[in-house]
């Protein structure tokens, strides 16, 4: 994973935003994280733009929604 802000785990990532928080939102603070998928990158605020949530009620809800889109544990 690149992570420009020094290596910060998703998890802790996603305990920083406020909940509900709205999907672009979410996907505005995750525009930044690219994570090595396979022989792919994949960028992690596109990903949540892609969502078909509109809202995510905490951070568990995020994180599960952004590990079964990429289809393995971050």
């Amino acid at each position: 994973m690149r992570d420009p802000t020094g290596g910060t785990d998703l998890e802790e990532r996603c305990e920083r935003l406020e909940y509900p928080v709205m999907r672009a939102d979410a996907a505005a603070a995750f525009s930044d994280v690219t994570v090595a998928v396979g022989a792919e990158e994949t960028n992690l605020g596109v990903v949540i733009s892609e969502s078909d949530r509109d809202s995510f009620a905490n951070p568990e809800e995020l994180y599960t929604q952004l590990t079964e889109s990429v289809g393995e544990p971050l």
